[in-house]
């Protein structure tokens, strides 16, 4: 019974050695790969076997013929890829086995343009985006209200001023609250009532305000009502306008169908 228990004490002992050694050999290939990436490129060039040194090489002239940019600017592109390559490298795996693909493919990788996600949109475009949507709403359900409406006489809430100021006020605000119903990273997914309902009383004020300013007929000049066919034109320049927005800064999601920022 006794040499039993020491057995099992003794291969227990073994366990604990082999642990000690792995953690140990663990932290020293760390240590060297963290060592690696302080090296600079003239360093880690100088790593590279054979094999890697001439798939960087060939990888380096795809860049300059696909990009058609200079040999320094795809240097500089490499460059950023040396020090990954050579701890994948002292792990065993070349380059074209850690990339898993030719230096021509990678390459053509390398140039292609990177997908825009959602938590890389800055607030002030989802908020643009919005208040242009919002305005051209406004401005096309009144123009096609206006078609079928004659002989309206003047109302400040269907002028110019009055449509844009409501539709980039709403745009603004439903950014905002997209950002409390869908939070970037790091934050609860709770919404805020408090927050919403302090927020929307407050809006509601400023917008009631608003129109009580814009009713007293020395802002008329500044507030036209613009005949139907006119509004109906704006909207549809609004949302051009917009299209292109979009399109420009790859704005993903919108005020209905919020993207999820915390990807």
């Amino acid at each position: 019974m006794a040499e039993k228990k020491t057995e099992e004490q003794a291969n227990q002992a073994n366990i604990d050695i082999n642990k000690q050694q792995k953690l140990k050999e663990k932290v020293i290939n760390q240590n060297r790969d963290d060592e690696v990436k302080q090296m600079t490129p003239t360093e880690l060039r100088k790593q590279l076997s054979n094999k890697n040194s001439d798939y960087v090489f060939r990888l380096q002239k795809e860049l300059e013929a696909q990009g058609k940019m200079s040999s320094e600017d795809a240097q500089k592109r490499i460059d950023a890829l040396l020090s990954d390559l050579v701890v994948a490298q002292r792990h065993g795996q070349p380059a074209s086995t850690y990339y898993n693909m030719s230096p021509k493919l990678k390459a053509a990788d390398m140039l292609k343009p990177k997908k825009r996600k959602a938590s890389d949109i800055p607030f002030w475009q989802y908020a643009t985006d919005n208040a242009m949507f919002y305005t051209a709403l406004f401005f096309g359900l009144f123009g096609l209200v206006g078609l079928f409406q004659k002989n309206e006489k003047y109302n400040p809430q269907t002028g110019v001023l009055t449509l844009l100021v409501i539709g980039v006020t709403l745009g603004v605000f439903m950014t905002k609250y997209n950002d409390w119903v869908v939070p970037s990273t790091g934050k609860t997914k709770k919404i805020p009532w408090s927050k919403f309902i302090w927020s929307s009383v407050l809006l509601m004020v400023v917008l009631f305000l608003f129109l009580y300013i814009v009713s007293i007929p020395a802002f008329r000049i500044i507030n036209p009502a613009l005949p139907a066919i006119y509004n109906l034109i704006i909207a549809a320049a609004v949302y051009g306008i917009r299209w292109l927005f979009r399109k420009h800064y790859q704005i993903i999601g919108s005020a209905f169908a919020p993207a999820d920022r915390s990807k």
